[in-house]
């Protein structure tokens, strides 16, 4: 009957433990949210990192709007970015803030603030 009691309780502790770990979501990465970029020239711009490689963008000024994937080099440096009409793959170089979001690359660059 001890044995029982103790593969019973083994097993309530395990689901209570996969639980937790599916409550957390799972790691983000380090640009994971919603950031801006407001100026005269580029207008206003919206993007938006889920955390995990998907991303929208969102040109308010414009109308334009699209999504796709990124990949963050943090060693690098780098965001990799594909967006659904875009004629190629952008890499930009980053530099990260906890409120800011600098993107430079050859075509554009972004200065975001952290909404």
């Amino acid at each position: 009957m001890k044995k029982v009691y103790a593969i019973v309780s083994i097993a309530l502790i395990a689901v209570l433990m996969l639980g937790v770990l599916t409550a957390c979501g799972g790691a983000k990465d380090a640009i994971a949210g919603t950031w801006k970029q407001t100026d005269e020239v580029n207008g206003d711009w919206v993007w938006e990192f889920d955390g995990s490689g998907k991303c929208k963008l969102d040109g308010i000024t414009t109308g334009f709007k699209t999504e796709g994937t990124y990949v963050l080099d943090e060693a690098a440096k780098t965001l990799t970015v594909t967006m659904d009409g875009w004629d190629d793959v952008k890499v930009y170089t980053y530099t990260l803030t906890d409120t800011t979001l600098d993107l430079e690359s050859t075509y554009s660059s972004y200065n975001l603030v952290k909404q």
